[in-house]
């Protein structure tokens, strides 16, 4: 089976929702990243784990997360729970990217509202697919700033300062 996707396949308005990849293998980020700029996506950003993802989303609205379920830091799981728990970002779509052996826990977290899967190792047509068929079957309306702390139930509600690169990138 041959798969083909290109940019013809994206509504226009989908390719300025702001999207955000967050995995901890540099090259598979920037693999995925590059192919969503060079579809049209006119905003791709990037975190390498869990806890950079909840400082980007403080900073920056966010219309999709595309995430490793094996984080650094703060799990796949506990990064959805973290915005479950958020009354500005309960609704934010996520597509978890998962192996096979994770399939069992991924699913049962399927249950939660807005949260779908794809299987590595997959081809970026199937990414590509999976982020046009969520962007159309949401309602989400990413806020303009998030001004309620986000608490992170794996550290006992320790909520994380911003890091120095996210702090760069509001200041730029």
């Amino acid at each position: 089976m041959n798969l083909t996707f290109s940019s013809e396949d994206i509504p226009a308005h989908f390719k300025r929702k702001r999207i955000l990849m967050v995995t901890n293998t540099p090259s598979l980020r920037a693999l995925h990243a590059s192919f969503l700029r060079s579809q049209g996506f006119e905003y791709v950003f990037e975190a390498g784990n869990g806890i950079h993802a909840i400082d980007m989303l403080r900073v920056q609205p966010i219309d999709l997360i595309i995430a490793d379920w094996q984080l650094d830091e703060l799990s796949g799981l506990d990064l959805i729970q973290t915005l479950r728990g958020s009354v500005a970002l309960a609704g934010i779509p996520i597509i978890m990217l998962t192996t096979k052996r994770d399939l069992p826990q991924v699913q049962d977290t399927i249950k939660e509202k807005q949260t779908d899967y794809l299987i590595k190792p997959f081809k970026t047509a199937q990414l590509g697919m999976k982020i046009v068929m969520t962007l159309a079957t949401t309602e989400y309306s990413a806020p303009k700033s998030v001004t309620e702390e986000l608490q992170i139930l794996t550290m006992q509600g320790a909520v994380p300062i911003l890091t120095e690169q996210v702090r760069y990138k509001k200041m730029a």
